[in-house]
């Protein structure tokens, strides 16, 4: 209530931000007629002015309402000239309005500007994309597809090629070569996952600088914001290889689960028959019917989507009656009752927490021989009880955990299968959640529609659907590098973005991006009549409603638009107009090839287009002759989606530019999002009126009732959202840091330098871990020599003898000076080094230098993505020992990654002299066959199961490593310590100096090459 009055009194945010925007457009304009005077040279030459004021010390923002007139003015002077849009010929028609010039400017600054459909979004980025190009730096439009890049940038270039700048686009499988030249332009187009992609293979493939095509994470403009980073962020981009071996049983697994469906199914059905007749008995007692609504309890946890089941869930009273038998069964009170009512399913399923697990009876039906075959053993009871046997001997001891092990990891890997299995049955549907095409399981987003190539689930889930399809089951992989959506973007300097629907979403861009939303008024008042709902008890009531409704629009000439949530919705629906012989199109993700036509054909008198959610975002719907008469396009729902967002995406696609329109959506009690967070109100009204089949509801209250339940929805993934992100972060972290260590040894001129730093800081960490340590049996504990000449002699192949070491120690054996002595360490190495490779061209040197550091850090990064994964899955436990699960992953998280720095270091030492050009030629023509895969995966929060990660000593302890930048744990913010060790009698009380740093002498020389020396 204060909200509203305030809003009342003062208007909101963007109002206010928009009010003061007003005089910048004013100012635009009047340049833009002054430019007006100027010839087409004289208007070009402004961009190489405005480059020149920028390098004097002019900011963007003094020079913005030029650039932007001169933007508009390029508009002006391409008006009536015939240009070519993908092969298309097209008539140049626009100039900007006022309010797309509000637009551009919400974009400079850095806001997400929320535009009408046909608003002309697509002319608005050209104003702050051209401005921001003039700095020379790569700046970026990213958008939703492949197509709508290349269209963007066809149509759009011809704004920056008249003005003297240059335009490119990237394209799915285009080669390197090509990508780099798009990356020089200095606008590119693209999509999100294209330039993911790109950065992981730049910071994270790459072995040579010449590969890297990127150059600038300075600005960008991200079309369709809301899809990109809300919808899409919970799915990480990742590039993967292949398993060295397969180790699932999906094919062995698939007809045993298939049985097991199918025996669930009958199962259900009979529950169903016998609770049905039992509650249709008039003189029923209070018993019977607790027996007849705990069978439907059990139906609903076996299969809640069984067709008998939703029959009899439309008696409300019933409905009601199950949904408090339910509390009262999941209730902590009556611990053991929920245990009963699963005993006799064969296995039991949670919507919306998506699981499924099998029953007891499920394990004796699917292993009658063995019902323990799909229970995982006690791990640590089973090797304690081996340890203790005293019978025996160590030999056998080893052996036999060896056998236990393989035996855990065996039932681990069959049990996970099966419970993917189980979810690709019982959870995933086909045309719904996916599509089967050319032999290929291929993912449906369920925000758009569209088919998306090349992503996979993750976990083994989408070979549990390939298997369930009896489709090839692909081969197993494993991740090489990954980054989630969010983290990408967040690197960007300056971000914007611009879509018809973000206001609802304007706390979560705020949270997480920092980007406010500034609601860009219409150029035309929008006059889009928006109907109230229509609810029915049944789909079959609601599918026939909606029939009525084209019919008669159709009869009359009006343009309709059918959205739909799901492929099979929209199939269902196309067979009911063939039915009643209504030409009509269905744009799905089986047909997603044609959608720019279909869609732009949908506003001509008497067409009917049926389409999922995708419903041609990008492509504008034009009205036809004479529709505007006939009440414009009338868009329908055929139900509501989990996201308002998306409603108003399709209300959106009707009444452009003032153009008459109507939208309604039909709603069922069947629907998803009334099954799981719809409100008893409406069923209660239902009842209360005793409305008969066919009979609709429609109450402006009831439309509101729905929009809380998709705030339900919403909420509830904001919050997956934020959590992911949470954890990511930790990741981030450490993203950072790897890629900064491989970007200094890909980048650097020198190389060396890079390489023996590294070398300096292995040998320092060894010898003060050794001085911590002192000789056993020296008075006062010395510092062990022979300790130091072990850990030497096994890492590099140089033969050190104790008379070379004298650096620092004084002749009592004392260490008097860590840095002298590993001074003196490293420079017998580089000499040797030097010497080794004194017939090489200086050129192999670099490479070798270079591979040497990229081969320990790509190797041993992969190996850790991997063990990452596994701690993350394994986190979801911790909530039974009351512990936060986000606390525990980032001490756990840093633990692992301190190992992972201390291997790297080690390896690269250990590798110096190993390395060779020979060995090193193979290994690319190794790594040159093995196929890499392209995902954007989707994932559970906390799905799979748990990986211990060991950390293998290196040399004679861990490397004392220096602390890493951002990876300190939580809570505490020191390192966590591992094991108390002895102080380090060594302590340097002033700055350490590198190797290769400037002597602080003053001599200019190198630390190394002056007093280094000494």
């Amino acid at each position: 209530m204060l909200t509203s009055i305030l809003k009342a009194v003062f208007g909101t945010k963007s109002k206010r931000d928009l009010k003061k925007m007003a005089p910048l457009v004013r100012k635009i304009n009047a340049i833009e007629e002054e430019y007006q005077k100027l010839t087409d040279d004289e208007l070009r030459a402004k961009t190489d002015e405005f480059k020149a004021r920028l390098a004097k010390g002019e900011t963007l923002d003094d020079i913005m309402c030029e650039a932007f007139a001169a933007v508009k003015n390029a508009c002006r002077r391409l008006v009536g000239r015939e240009i070519e849009v993908c092969g298309q010929p097209m008539v140049w028609d626009m100039v900007p309005f006022d309010v797309q010039i509000l637009g551009g400017i919400a974009l400079h600054r850095g806001n997400i500007a929320e535009m009408a459909t046909g608003e002309g979004k697509t002319l608005v980025a050209t104003m702050p994309l051209y401005l921001n190009a003039l700095t020379g730096k790569n700046c970026q439009l990213v958008t939703v597809n492949d197509y709508l890049a290349l269209r963007d940038s066809n149509w759009m270039g011809n704004i920056y090629n008249f003005l003297g700048l240059t335009c490119g686009c990237l394209q799915n499988q285009q080669p390197p070569h090509e990508r780099r030249a798009q990356y020089a332009c200095d606008i590119t187009y693209g999509t999100n996952s294209e330039f993911g992609f790109d950065y992981l293979r730049d910071m994270g493939m790459a072995n040579d600088a010449s590969q890297l095509v990127q150059r600038d994470y300075y600005y960008a403009i991200v079309d369709e914001i809301d899809s990109i980073l809300i919808d899409e962020a919970r799915t990480p981009l990742i590039i993967s290889g292949p398993v060295p071996m397969s180790t699932h049983q999906f094919g062995e697994l698939q007809p045993l689960v298939a049985d097991l469906h199918n025996k669930q199914n009958m199962l259900c059905s009979r529950l169903v028959r016998e609770a049905r007749a039992t509650l249709s008995r008039e003189d029923i007692s209070e018993d019977d019917r607790e027996v007849a609504l705990l069978k439907l309890l059990q139906v609903k946890f076996g299969m809640p989507t069984h067709k008998q089941l939703l029959h009899v869930l439309e008696d409300g009273a019933i409905l009601k009656a199950l949904e408090k038998l339910e509390t009262r069964v999941r209730s902590d009170s009556n611990r053991g009752m929920l245990q009963e009512v699963q005993a006799e399913l064969y296995f039991a399923m949670d919507e919306k927490t998506h699981e499924a697990d099998l029953t007891d009876r499920g394990r004796a039906a699917i292993s009658p021989n063995d019902p323990n075959a799909f229970i995982v053993p006690d791990l640590l009871s089973e090797l304690a009880a081996i340890d203790q046997d005293e019978s025996l001997s160590e030999t056998e001891k080893t052996a036999k955990r060896e056998a236990f092990q393989s035996e855990f990891a065996a039932k681990s890997e069959r049990l996970h299968d099966l419970s993917q299995l189980l979810k690709a049955y019982c959870l995933f549907e086909k045309d719904v959640n996916y599509v089967v095409q050319d032999g290929k399981v291929l993912i449906v987003d369920e925000h758009t529609g569209r088919i998306m190539p090349g992503r996979r689930f993750s976990d083994g889930l989408h070979q549990a659907l390939e298997a369930k399809e009896r489709v090839q089951i692909e081969q197993e992989t494993q991740t090489m590098a990954t980054i989630t959506i969010q983290n990408y973007f967040r690197m960007y300097k300056k971000l914007a973005g611009m879509t018809g629907t973000a206001e609802t979403e304007a706390n979560e861009f705020h949270q997480i991006y920092k980007l406010d939303v500034i609601v860009v008024p219409t150029n035309r008042p929008c006059i889009r009549k928006d109907d109230n709902d229509s609810i029915f008890k049944t789909k079959r009531e609601k599918y026939n409603a909606i029939l009525k409704d084209v019919i008669e629009r159709h009869e009359k000439g009006q343009p309709v638009l059918l959205g739909t949530i799901s492929v099979e919705d929209s199939e269902i629906l196309s067979r009911m107009l063939k039915m009643r012989n209504i030409p009509h199109n269905v744009l799905n993700a089986k047909n997603h090839q044609r959608e720019a036509e279909i869609v732009a054909r949908a506003g001509q008198v008497g067409a009917v287009t049926v389409a999922t959610n995708m419903a041609g975002r990008g492509t504008d719907i034009k009205l036809g002759p004479g529709v505007a008469e006939l009440g414009g396009l009338h868009v329908i729902g055929s139900s509501r989606h989990d996201s308002r967002r998306i409603d108003r995406q399709l209300r959106g696609r009707c009444s452009r530019q003032g153009d008459p329109g109507s939208s309604k959506f039909y709603v069922s009690l069947e629907d998803n999002l009334m099954r799981l967070f719809g409100s008893d109100r409406i069923v209660k009204i239902f009842d209360r009126f005793g409305l008969e089949e066919g009979d609709e509801l429609q109450h402006p209250w009831l439309t509101k009732s729905i929009e809380t339940a998709q705030r339900r929805v919403e909420q509830q993934h904001f919050a997956i959202r934020k959590r992911t992100l949470d954890f990511d972060d930790v990741m981030n972290k450490q993203r950072e840091i790897i890629y900064g260590l491989r970007k200094e040894a890909l980048l650097s001129e020198n190389p060396h330098d890079v390489l023996f730093g590294v070398i300096e800081q292995v040998i320092e960490s060894q010898i003060q871990l050794i001085a911590s340590k002192p000789e056993a049996g020296e008075k006062g504990g010395g510092f062990s020599k022979s300790a130091l000449l072990a850990y030497l002699n096994a890492t590099f192949p140089l033969s050190f003898k104790d008379e070379e070491l004298t650096a620092g120690i004084s002749e009592d054996g004392r260490l008097t000076s860590a840095d002298d002595l590993t001074l003196q360490i490293v420079d017998r190495i580089e000499e040797a080094y030097k010497e080794r490779n004194a017939d090489l061209p200086e050129e192999q040197v670099q490479y070798l230098e270079r591979h040497t550091v990229l081969e320990a850090i790509d190797r041993l990064w992969q190996e850790h993505l991997y063990a990452m994964d596994g701690l993350r899955s394994s986190m979801s436990l911790r909530v039974y020992a009351q512990k936060d699960p986000l606390v525990e992953y980032k001490q756990e998280a840093y633990k692992i990654f301190k190992t992972l720095m201390d291997q790297i270091y080690h390896d690269v030492a250990n590798n110096l002299f190993r390395v060779t050009m020979t060995r090193l030629a193979t290994l690319e023509e190794i790594l040159a066959t093995l196929p890499q895969e392209l995902i954007h995966q989707t994932f559970g929060q906390f799905d799979g199961g748990s990986i211990t990660v060991s950390s293998p000593e290196l040399g004679q302890g861990m490397l004392n490593l220096p602390p890493l930048p951002g990876m300190l744990p939580p809570e505490q913010g020191e390192p966590v310590a591992e094991e108390s060790a002895p102080q380090s009698p060594v302590h340097r009380t002033a700055p350490k100096i590198g190797r290769n740093d400037d002597c602080p002498c003053g001599s200019g020389k190198k630390y190394k090459k002056c007093c280094g020396k000494e």
